[in-house]
């Protein structure tokens, strides 16, 4: 029987790094792993750099996986139907809640989707991976925020229905942190279990992949949630998904460039007081990639991976989400692209860009 774990979590939690050292762990065990991957648009810099770690993933496209609830049950069938996995980590939009409901019941009421539906799996807990600034936020009711209540309703709903509640990033925090924020997540969220971890350093990690495997869903408790306050937080943050090909007149150390687009929108952003929940930009260069990161205008970017090898040619794509309007987000990113190209005399090719609000969420099925 297949394993499905499905990992949640707000965005710039590090889901997708959780994800793929997690996926290398269980291959280091002998383990075949799928994933699932999950975008309100298109061009999703996740699925593509999981794909460069070698692994098999599906990506489901335009929305959540529980409004894309038969896009989501048929990519997770043809995985396990094609790659036979032992595993398949499934990570949903970092804006998404009320999984239990909309996803994890409906995957288990045989009368919603056995017609299309015919591989057989077991459930691992719902595991939720939690920033430790956000969390901290959320415990000094910070007045500052630039995010509106409605988000912060998004993301305390998220660990409301948490089986487990992973906080991430340890490494950044001293152990008087790291015990302050348990406790009090422990206080708040009491049928969770909380597990310490940091996806980058690989700490909790070998204890994180036995539970996954060794674990199944025992408690199903539907969210009291107000989709009316669950869609606004959404309709909060700009999209932006943006792909081009970049050409050089010689070969560069590309980070340089990307370093360079990520300060500029953090200028920008922090003019209007436009905060950043994820600004992603992913490089691909035949066989070497780069990967850099920003989860608020006041932090440092973070790159995941770098590329070995100057370059002169290779395909960017850029992931945005922020909170503002679409047309602002568009605009700005358009802008600071161009004059990073005009910086490094680039040539940029098949340039598309797509910017929008998430829908109001309407899951196909919600079952209490």
């Amino acid at each position: 029987m297949i394993k499905l774990a499905i990992i949640g979590g707000f965005l710039g939690a590090g889901k997708t790094t959780l994800i793929l050292n997690l996926a290398k762990r269980y291959r280091e065990l002998g383990l075949k792993v799928g994933i699932v991957t999950n975008d309100q648009g298109s061009d999703l810099v996740d699925t593509e750099f999981l794909k460069s770690a070698g692994f098999s993933v599906m990506e489901v496209e335009g929305g959540c996986f529980c409004c894309n609830f038969d896009v989501f049950t048929e990519k997770v069938d043809q995985l396990a139907k094609v790659n036979f996995p032992d595993i398949i980590l499934a990570e949903p939009v970092g804006s998404c809640t009320d999984l239990i409901a909309t996803i994890f019941k409906p995957l288990i009421n045989e009368e919603v989707f056995l017609e299309n539906y015919v591989s057989t799996f077991s459930y691992s807990p719902l595991s939720v991976v939690v920033d430790p600034k956000r969390i901290k936020r959320v415990m000094m009711e910070e007045e500052n925020s630039l995010f509106p209540n409605e988000i912060n309703y998004l993301f305390t709903k998220q660990l409301e229905e948490a089986n487990v509640i992973l906080l991430n990033k340890i490494d950044l925090l001293n152990e008087i942190e790291v015990e302050k924020i348990i406790s009090y997540i422990k206080q708040k969220y009491t049928a969770a279990e909380v597990i310490p971890i940091s996806a980058k350093d690989k700490l909790g990690l070998d204890y994180l992949a036995n539970l996954l495997i060794d674990e199944h869903m025992d408690q199903m408790n539907t969210l009291d949630i107000d989709y009316d306050v669950y869609g606004l937080a959404e309709a909060y943050l700009g999209w932006l998904n943006a792909a081009c090909y970049v050409t050089l007149e010689e070969a560069i150390d590309v980070s340089g460039m990307m370093l360079a687009i990520i300060e500029k929108c953090q200028k920008e952003f922090r003019i209007t007081h436009s905060e950043v929940a994820h600004l992603k930009l992913y490089a691909i260069a035949q066989e070497d990639y780069l990967k850099v990161s920003l989860v608020s205008i006041d932090e440092e970017p973070d790159f995941n991976k770098k590329m070995e090898k100057m370059q002169s040619q290779f395909n960017l794509i850029i992931n945005a989400r922020v909170s503002s309007k679409p047309q602002y987000l568009k605009t700005t990113i358009e802008r600071v692209v161009d004059e990073v190209r005009q910086q490094y005399h680039a040539v940029l090719q098949d340039f598309k860009i797509e910017c929008f609000a998430p829908a109001q969420p309407n899951p196909k099925y919600r079952m209490k």
